[in-house]
């Protein structure tokens, strides 16, 4: 079965209409380095279970049920006073640089914005209002019009795509499912708002413990890109994706 690229998709230069629904970073309840970005080690937060012989909670199904984050973490938009912290965690983090005009967007695009999410930790969660706390982790997605896999197509749903273009955390806060959130509100908002049809992301081949990450919240593997990560060894990218399920399309 001949494989399609995803990117293709990326440098396609098709429109997404833009949902009148609007969220404010109000309506949201609102890490050395590692990270569940396609090229990074994951934000694995049942870890510590598992060397434990304990069962993970919370991760079959993207947009289940949420795992309680403590009250010092506070999930928002990305605003233009935090583009310089975000700069430095994903050069932190992740070997691929990015323009300047990747950054832009999340503050000039309002789709963009919409679909970018970052989280902070405060020392004092009593003192959220008036302090701006440390930013420990970041999504920042794109919506792609439609996604053709190798899925067979009884089973695959036409229609737009959220991509994970970055999924960021520092490695201290892992443990408490912050990653797994930042990926459940995008992926609820972006259902209702968007009516997206699946979510997707790029994993390096050589990144066992992200690909299981993925796998681990529903995803699955759809194909392979040669060459995708050219200054890694090796290069091949691996196309997870999942559906969007019925939870998917609980709100906010």
């Amino acid at each position: 079965m001949p494989q399609t690229s995803l990117t293709t998709w990326l440098n396609k230069p098709k429109a997404v209409k833009e949902s009148e629904s609007s969220f404010s970073a109000g309506e949201l309840a609102p890490v050395s380095a590692d990270s569940a970005h396609p090229g990074q080690r994951p934000a694995t937060e049942e870890k510590q279970n598992r060397t434990q012989g304990k069962s993970s909670e919370n991760v079959s199904v993207a947009g289940s049920t949420r795992k309680p984050i403590p009250p010092n973490v506070e999930i928002r938009a990305c605003k233009k006073e935090d583009i310089a912290s975000l700069k430095n965690l994903t050069s932190l983090l992740l070997p691929i640089p990015y323009q300047d005009r990747f950054y832009r967007e999340i503050i000039e695009d309002p789709l963009t914005n919409n679909i970018t999410l970052v989280a902070t930790w405060h020392d004092n969660p009593i003192a959220k209002d008036r302090d701006k706390g440390r930013l420990i982790g970041a999504i920042r997605c794109r919506l792609l019009p439609e996604f053709r896999s190798t899925i067979p197509q009884s089973e695959s749903d036409d229609g737009p795509m959220l991509y994970l273009s970055t999924l960021v955390l520092l490695s201290p806060y892992r443990q408490h499912g912050i990653a797994t959130q930042l990926l459940q509100i995008l992926t609820q908002r972006a259902v209702n708002a968007y009516g997206v049809r699946s979510v997707g992301a790029h994993v390096w081949e050589a990144n066992a413990e992200g690909l299981e990450w993925y796998r681990k919240r529903g995803f699955r593997e759809v194909g392979r890109e040669e060459d995708y990560y050219r200054k890694l060894n090796p290069s091949t990218a691996v196309v997870m994706q999942r559906k969007v399920s019925v939870m998917d399309f609980v709100g906010e």
